[in-house]
């Protein structure tokens, strides 16, 4: 692997392993029956599997083996900025709109070692980079550094984005992709930029209309969990289809 190690920049808690096994569960019955093979003979039968890898990514983030994933779960953009600028947003590379980009190279070519491990980030990467927040703000981190209220308790806002409001909806991953299995995505397949580009604007656009250090709003949470799931929908089909197209 060539990626740079990088020290890890801020705090970032990603979608949490509701929302990766959600969009994990979303994509399985989307797969062509080839690329399942391909999967299956990398991560082990069954759907199962393909689930449990969407979480490893989180799972060895205390293992310093793997520091040098860290910085790839997220891309800060200014507020400003209308489009990605890799010189700019993802210094040596080191972000999730590149890593992703990588990470289909080598899922498709690399030894089996390099494979498994590529396809399990590919999983997780496609999920965070859907988080608008894993595409947020520089100016504070994605939101780390700014603080809300929420249910009584400080949060702050990336952690609101990754696991309060999916928490607040009181479903399993299993009863979440449930309920929006039946809601095709509207979204178009693009790629990596695009989708950074998208959550970029969702952040600046919708994430940041609760005030920092005041509480989260009845209508907010609603606005906001409908954005989550619109998003995780998203993730789920273009994960299918990027693994799909990858053999």
């Amino acid at each position: 692997m060539c990626f740079i190690a990088l020290t890890w920049a801020h705090t970032v808690f990603a979608f949490g392993d509701v929302g990766h096994k959600t969009v994990a569960a979303l994509a399985w019955p989307q797969l062509t029956p080839f690329a399942k093979q391909n999967v299956e003979r990398l991560l082990g039968v069954g759907e199962g599997a393909f689930i449990s890898a969407s979480v490893w990514a989180d799972h060895i983030k205390s293992d310093e083996r793997f520091n040098y994933l860290k910085p790839l779960h997220y891309v800060n953009m200014p507020k400003a900025a209308a489009r990605y600028q890799k010189s700019r947003d993802c210094k040596k590379d080191a972000c999730v709109v590149e890593a992703i980009k990588r990470f289909k190279k080598i899922a498709r070519s690399g030894s089996d070692i390099e494979r498994t491990l590529s396809l399990r980030m590919l999983i997780h990467l496609i999920a965070d980079i859907h988080q608008p927040l894993h595409a947020g703000l520089y100016e504070d981190r994605g939101g780390n550094w700014y603080e809300v209220s929420f249910n009584g308790a400080p949060m702050s806002l990336h952690k609101l984005w990754d696991h309060g409001l999916l928490k607040a909806l009181n479903l399993d991953w299993r009863e979440l992709s449930g309920k929006l299995a039946a809601t095709p995505s509207q979204a178009k397949l693009a790629g990596p930029v695009v989708w950074a580009e998208e959550s970029h604007q969702i952040a600046v656009n919708d994430v940041y209309q609760v005030a920092e250090n005041s509480a989260v709003s009845e209508d907010y949470q609603a606005k906001g969990t409908k954005i989550l799931e619109t998003q995780l929908v998203n993730a789920g089909w273009r994960l299918a289809m990027v693994l799909n197209k990858l053999w």
